[in-house]
Formats: structure tokens, sequence, C-alpha cells
């Protein structure tokens, strides 16, 4: 007999109670064991969240970012206690690297924005982390260097500037920003060496620990026990108060480089570092190989609980930690070592090529190495964080640019089998069970930096995009650098037929579909697993459930299709007029509804030399640099049951060439022929403003070829999407009339 129990709706409509089912486990006829499931068979509706074995979907993804060198970089992302979400990293902007925090709200759109920058710095300013304060505020800490002078900028144009005092080349900034992004104070810690910041967390008594690394030994290093014996970087902590001002400190270290990577407190309240260390001096442990990785275990006077190392015979980081209920650890690793606590037997998927894989270590409360496994292929695969999800699960995200073992669905873009990385994201078990596993990206380096789980149990990550392609689309590209701030929101799409065999220790989950589930599963530790599907559930040969954990069976499961998601889209025109120092802009969504009433609308501001007002659907802009640069906008319209319409934009001042500056309301538009297009149809479209004498009207698009055109009429033709033609009255060659042009933003229908 393969199957144990089938549930099916014939089987449901005869059961009008909860029942306690005794199910006899038969294989090839034997009686082998006999289990107790507590099966609830209700008619009322299912609270589900979800499916821990359905792949994950892109919901919305968003770039952020700045056309200039060095490019662009997502870092760090952590919830808001308003249901938004703060992030920070860096941006760059005519060469100056600053370090740029935003907050924004469950659909990617922008809320506000603060760039901390030196413009006598070229190069080395970066945020690093973000917390959210006791009192709505915000914690960040980042990376400076060689520091002259602060600019603070804010959303609403606040510029402070300063004058610090640096301690170093490099020196760690910890500021406290308001509930707006505003800031309130900051403070440069470190000494005559290189100081960086690694994390940041809030003590039981509403106190910052924070975590660094340091090769100084004075002014705020001084009095931290730092090892001496050569220039080499040591781990330190501080306790530091909410006014800024450091309570205690200490350094961790050997004779050789500990560089911790993160933090994270225990369940006893205590704190856990993790990193990596090429000391030999035994001040971590015994050393097997170039790099180990360390685990530190402190109380919140920073006295050391346990040290431990683990190892192999190469490079062995450990990136992340997280600690589970019980008091176990799950810490995620990148290791290329071949030996000892890495031993695995080469094969096709991990052959001993000397290329970097993902490891996770489960330790126990002592830090004892209780499992391990290796995840990634024959290529380079890297972890950068790991969270623990509500259910119980574990979820990492690093890049990866294998395509074999734990990597199955690269091939899904054109060219994306080559030497460059995708984000790398995976959902295990406690045990390191697969649950799901899933790559983003385009043809380009893409990276995966942080993950958070959002309050509806779906996932939002940070990262760096190259690409402009796949998964990947508005990236603001510079010639130099074309790296972006990525920001990806992944939800659980409902799965027809499901078919699991998996180990279920210790664990609180959820598995649903459409039609069917059919389970092998092994169900253990006093786990809480519930099934549900529409139609059956099979509990299958290999189906085992221990005794004290709980199975929930429920014919109702999750629903296919897009959550009423429209196939139309969002189009967009905008009207323009010159002025003073700058433009005005009024955006008109229609789908084809354009009650304004129906839509949402945020503006990105990509330049903050540039003064923005944005207020319903006029953007005023003004330029308050000599250069009268372009400057660019990025444009987001929401509207519930429609897929959000994103584009970027640019304004500048028409003093430049001789336009005026006040010119009346800009009240033309244009008409089309249809409401929709694909790609390939022809369009007409007729400019109903007015011309002056001997004035001709200008065209411009993109994705458009020009058919023909006769007076304040054109044909064109349609080549791809995202498309846009603009009306704009001509120039004469003496002067510059007012003109206004009104853009068309053209969108799919999917």
């Amino acid at each position: 007999m393969d199957s144990i129990k089938v549930f099916t709706k014939s089987f449901i409509q005869n059961v009008h109670t909860i029942k306690l089912l005794e199910v006899i486990i038969v294989m090839s006829g034997k009686k082998t064991a006999l289990q107790i499931i507590t099966c609830l068979l209700a008619f009322s509706v299912f609270l589900q969240t979800n499916a821990q074995n359905s792949a994950t979907a892109i919901d919305w993804q968003r770039c952020y970012g700045w056309d200039s060198w060095y490019g662009d970089e997502g870092v760090r992302i952590a919830p808001s206690q308003d249901g938004n979400f703060i992030t920070v990293g860096k941006k760059t902007l005519q060469g100056y690297e600053s370090i740029a925090a935003s907050k924004v709200n469950a659909k990617g759109e922008l809320l506000w924005e603060t760039i901390i920058f030196d413009d006598r710095a070229y190069t080395g300013f970066r945020g690093v982390d973000i917390i959210q304060n006791s009192d709505g505020g915000y914690i960040m800490i980042a990376k400076v260097i060689s520091v002259q002078k602060l600019s603070f900028v804010s959303s609403d144009l606040r510029n402070i500037e300063t004058n610090p005092f640096a301690k170093g080349y490099y020196d760690i900034l910890i500021t406290k920003l308001n509930a707006q992004g505003q800031r309130e104070w900051f403070k440069l810690l470190g000494g005559s060496g290189e100081d960086m910041p690694v994390r940041v967390l809030l003590t039981s008594d509403n106190n910052i620990m924070l975590l660094g690394y340091t090769t100084s030994a004075d002014y705020d290093i001084s009095d931290s026990g730092k090892n001496t014996s050569s220039y080499n970087r040591d781990i330190w902590v501080a306790k530091v108060s909410q006014a800024g001002d450091i309570i205690t400190k200490k350094c961790f270290g050997g004779n050789n480089d500990d560089l911790p990577f993160d933090m994270k407190k225990s369940s006893d309240g205590n704190y856990v570092i993790v990193g990596g260390t090429n000391s030999d001096d035994g001040q971590f442990g015994s050393n097997k190989g170039a790099k180990d990785i360390f685990a530190i275990k402190i109380d919140e006077s920073l006295n050391s609980i346990w040290k431990k190392t683990y190892g192999g015979n190469l490079n062995d980081e450990a990136h992340s930690v997280i600690a589970l209920p019980n008091g176990e650890l799950v810490i995620g690793i990148v290791s290329n070592s071949l030996s000892d606590d890495f031993f695995k037997e080469p094969n096709s998927d991990f052959p001993n090529n000397y290329q970097e894989n993902v490891w996770l270590f489960r330790l126990n409360a002592d830090g004892d190495l209780v499992n391990s496994k290796i995840f990634g292929g024959s290529g380079r695969d890297l972890l950068n964080d790991l969270i623990l999800t509500r259910d119980g699960n574990c979820v990492f995200i690093g890049s990866t640019n294998s395509n074999n073992g734990s990597i199955v669905d690269r091939n899904r873009i054109s060219g994306n089998n080559n030497d460059k990385f995708d984000v790398f994201l995976m959902k295990t078990t406690t045990n390191f069970d697969v649950i799901w596993q899933k790559t983003m990206g385009g043809s380009e380096d893409d990276e995966g930096n942080g993950v958070i789980e959002t309050s509806d149990e779906t996932l939002i990550t940070i990262g760096t995009t190259k690409s402009f392609n796949g998964d990947v689309s508005g990236n603001h590209a510079s010639s130099q650098d074309p790296r972006d701030i990525w920001l990806v929101k992944l939800s659980y799409p409902c799965q027809t037929d499901i078919i699991t065999s998996i180990d279920l220790v210790a664990t609180n989950t959820d598995i649903l579909a459409s039609e069917s589930i059919n389970s092998s599963d092994r169900i253990r530790e006093h786990s809480s697993v519930r099934y549900s599907a529409n139609k059956n559930i099979d509990l299958t040969n290999g189906f085992n459930i221990e005794l004290g954990s709980v199975l929930e069976i429920n014919l109702q499961g999750c629903t296919n299709g897009t959550a009423g998601i429209s196939g139309v889209p969002i189009q967009v025109k905008t009207n323009n007029e010159c002025r003073e120092g700058g433009m005005k802009f009024t955006f008109h969504p229609f789908t084809p509804d354009s009650d304004l009433s129906q839509y949402r609308m945020s503006i990105q501001n990509l330049d903050p030399s540039i003064e923005f007002k944005f207020s319903g659907n006029t953007l005023i802009t003004k330029n308050n640099v000599p250069d009268n640069h372009n400057a660019y906008y990025l444009l987001t319209v929401s509207r519930d049951g429609f897929k959000d319409f994103v584009v970027q934009g640019y304004t500048s001042t028409c003093e430049h060439d001789g336009a005026p500056i006040n010119c009346p309301e800009n009240t033309s538009t244009v008409i089309l022929d249809k409401e929709y297009y694909n790609e390939g149809d022809t369009f007409t479209a007729t400019w109903t403003g007015e011309l002056i004498p001997d004035q001709t009207l200008e065209w411009f698009n993109e994705n458009v070829t020009l058919i023909s055109k006769n007076g304040k009429t054109m044909v064109g033709r349609i080549n791809a999407f995202p498309a846009h033609l603009q009306a704009q009255p001509g120039v004469f060659v003496t002067y510059r009339p007012c003109h206004g042009a009104v853009r068309v933003d053209f969108r799919k229908v999917e």
C-alpha cells in the first residue's frame, strides 16, 4: 500500500466534527507503527500563511540610484514600526560617494531620503547598518574617510554642515536620525588607524551596542585592550549611550587580522559575534587553515562567555548568525576549504576546485558544532545575510555564478549562464533541508546583501545590480559604473500541485496548494504542520509523524491567479512648462480612467542639488547650482489592482537656452487613436495646442518609428516597450518662445 490516507472532498462531506484519527502506516503490506495524527477537518475559513514549498515570485522591483561614477549600492534593510522599511547604502553624485538612508513603503515607493557626504572626499563613504530606535527615530552607522566637512541633506532640503574632528584615515560615523530622516546628533569614533563599523543593536537597557574592527590603539580605541603585537585588525565592541557617548568598550583579537561580520542577540539576552580570523596565537583556539571562522559570546558588560573556532585548510568566513528560540545558533558561512569542518566528497556539483560555497552550521548553546551542510554549485557562491522566518525556518541571501548543484533556475535568462553573478536566495529548515531556492537578476552582475520578512510573511531583499534585463528594469546606469540599489519584494504564488518529501524538525509550517498535496514528509520534535489543498491531500509511502507533533489537514487551499492584478497598464501623459530657475510638470495617469483620486504618485529626487516640490500630481523644480545641468527624477504611479507605472524623467532650467522663464499653464494634450497598443502597432497622435506663425511642431520619441507627420498630427509605429512620444513646439533662430511640451508614455497590455 503506497498511500497512508487520501483526504478528498468526498471524504470531508461526511465529517461534521473535528476527529482524532488513528492512522496505521503500512509498507509492503506490513504494519510498522501506530501514529496519532490530529486532523482538523473544519468548515470555517482557514487562516493560512505562505506555503513553504511554493516557489517565490517577484511582486515588485525597484532600482534606485544616480547616473554617476562609482555606482550605487544597497547594503541593509530593516523594518520600521509604522509598517514601512528603512534602507542604507551609498549613492554617487558627480563623482562623490555619499551615505544614503531611505525610507520606503510597502510598494517600494520612496518616502524620504537623507544623504551624507563630504565634497572634499571623493570615495570611502558608505552606509553599513541602520535600526529603528526606541523613540521611533533611527540609529545609523557608516564608513567615512578623511572627513573635513560633513553635509546632511534630508528630503526637506535641510542641509546641516559641520566640521568634525576626524580621528584617522577611516572613522566610524554613528548618527541619530529622527522619524523624518533629519539629523539629531552624530559622532565620529575611532583612532589614528583604520576603524570600520559592522553592526548596531539596541541593548536591554536602551543603550546602543556597536560592533566594528580597528587597527587603532588611541583616541576612542584607547583602553580597549587592543592587541598591539602587529599592525593587525581586532574586533571592537562599544556600548554607547542614546547621546552617542561611549559607556564601555573592548577589543577581541589575536596577533593577526580578526574581522567580524555580524552580531545578534541570543535567546539568553547575551550577544554572539561571528567572523573570520587568521590569528594563530591561540586567542580564539587552534588555527586550521589560512582563515578560520570564529564565534564569540559576550554579555552586555562585554565579558567573554565562550570563544570557538571552526575551519578547514583554506579560507572560511562566517558572514551572518541567527539565534534560535531553543538557544541554538545557525551561522551562514562562505568557504573554499576542503577539510576538517568543511570536508566534502568531491563530485560534479562540488568539485575540489577551490571556489567558495555557502555552508550553514548549527551550534548548540555552548557553541559546539551540531550539524552542517553545503549549498551552491561548482562556481562561486556567496552568503551575505541570514534571517529566521516566522515559521521557524531560515532564509539566506547572497550571490552566485554557479549553474548546478543547489542552483537550478539560472537558465531562465538567455545568455545568463556566464561568469556574472545573480542574487541567490534559499529557504531551508533548521535541519538544513531545502524548502526552495531562487536566483534573481539579469545578464550582468547582481548581488544580494540583505533580506527581511514582512508582516504579511513575504520577503523584501536589498542589493546591487548592474543589469538591464531579466528581472531588472529601471537601472540608472552611468558609463563609468552601472550599479544601482535594487529592492525586490517576493511573494508566494499559489502552486497547483505540491510533492513534498523533507524532514520537518521542530518547525511551525504551512504547505498549501490549489489542487493537491502529495507528502512523504518526516515530521518530528514537536513540529506543527498544516497541509491545505482544495481537492486532495495524499500521505504517501515514507510519511511519518512522531508523537508530540501535530498535523492539521484542511481542504481549503490557495487560489491560483494574479490576485486581481489587471493586465491593463497604467499610462501617463505629462505636461511641462518653464518656471523661473526650473520647470513645472503635471502628470495625468490613465487606464483609461483618469480620475486622479484613484492614483497614488511619488517622486524620487535623483539629484539633491535640485529643489523638488511635489504635491498631488504636480512637480516644481528649481536648480540651486550655477551650472544649470539636467537633473533626473523617478516617478512612480500606483493604483489598486494595477501594476505600478515607473518612469525616469529629467528637469532643466530654461534660462540657459534663452527660453522665457514664466510661461503660462500648458493645457494642451495629445489625443491618440486607441487606448492601448502592442509591439508593431501603428498609431495616430494629434497635439491640441496652438502654434504661432511659422512655428513647427517637433515630435521626440523612444522606441517609436516616425512614419509621417502633417501639421499637428503624426503617424508612428511602436517598436518595443517602454515607449514614449513627446510633442514640443519648435524654436526660432533668434529666440525660443514659450512652448510647453506634452509627453505620452506607453506600456504594454499583458
